[in-house]
């Protein structure tokens, strides 16, 4: 009787049919002629044979085989320190350190105004100038660049302009007729005594108590330089109409300084440099005065 076996693939007992049978069944001697058909291959690093579907195309058993190989074959240098440069802002001029070779600025903001200020210097070089007529005072102005107006000569032309065409409507006329109304009322409240406008003019020797030039003796000869009576203390605010809080001051004067006090002055000369609209008001006060 022949003696049992344990099958070489699956590993269960089974009686033998002939003394050259190795496994349990037909199943397992398929399996067992398959492997012996496999090609088994050496990893190129642990040295171990493996085998896989494609393993001819293989050098390695698994990827950390294949990662270990890599970390041998290229090993790891050291970096080499930075060179650190001591450099001035070109924008702020403070010290700063940098490993940049071709850094100028310390930070991000100064760097944006630094190559905004060079993109402006570029815009300048490239802008061609033209030269403008204004609307509001005549006068012939040549555009910078950067410079938006192209109607008006500066900002205080444009609002006179604007400030003009918005007197002729009817809501300002309605506006102005209730402003009169509520002098009246105020002239009425605070009445001490009656200021004569001549007499004004001959005590502060017909000089402006505002600015200091002269007067034209002709009353209402300019609108713009036409001598007022100037509430020293303005009656809205409480002020009285009487001799003393009264002082002579061109129309023009008389109207910026609204309702400041006597402590408020002008200097045309240096407002005259302001834009062209208030060079143009002085020129007229200089022909006014020379005729």
């Amino acid at each position: 009787m022949a003696k049992e076996k344990n099958c070489a693939i699956c590993g269960k007992s089974f009686t033998p049919k002939n003394r050259k049978q190795q496994c349990c069944s037909s199943e397992c001697a398929n399996k067992k002629a398959h492997e012996s058909m496999k090609k088994y291959y050496l990893c190129q690093h642990c040295g171990k044979p493996f085998w896989k579907p494609n393993a001819f195309r293989m050098k390695y058993c698994s990827t950390e085989c294949q990662r270990a190989a890599y970390a041998l074959s290229h090993p790891k240098k050291e970096k080499p320190m930075p060179t650190v440069y001591k450099r001035i802002c070109h924008w702020c001029g403070k010290e700063f350190e940098t490993t940049l070779r071709n850094q100028i600025y310390c930070n991000s903001t100064c760097s944006y105004q630094g190559n905004l200020k060079k993109k402006r210097e570029q815009w300048t070089e490239a802008y061609v100038p033209r030269t403008y007529t204004c609307k509001e005072c005549g006068t012939e102005f040549t555009t910078e660049c950067g410079n938006m107006h192209s109607v008006f000569c500066c900002n205080s032309c444009s609002e006179k302009y604007e400030r003009r065409h918005e007197h002729n409507t009817a809501k300002h006329k309605e506006y102005m007729k209730k402003q009169k109304k509520q002098r009246e009322t105020q002239l009425a409240q605070s009445f001490i005594e009656a200021v004569d406008y001549s007499d004004i003019f001959q005590r502060d020797n017909g000089i402006c108590q505002i600015c200091g030039m002269p007067v034209h003796p002709t009353k209402g000869i300019d609108n713009n330089w036409d001598g007022t009576i100037d509430h020293i203390v303005p009656l809205s605010i409480g002020g009285e109409h009487s001799v003393d809080n009264c002082q002579l001051a061109h129309r023009i004067c008389n109207s910026l300084k609204s309702q400041e006090t006597n402590k408020f002055t002008i200097d045309w000369k240096k407002k005259a440099t302001e834009n062209n609209y208030w060079r143009k008001k002085l020129e007229s006060y200089k022909t006014l005065m020379e005729a």
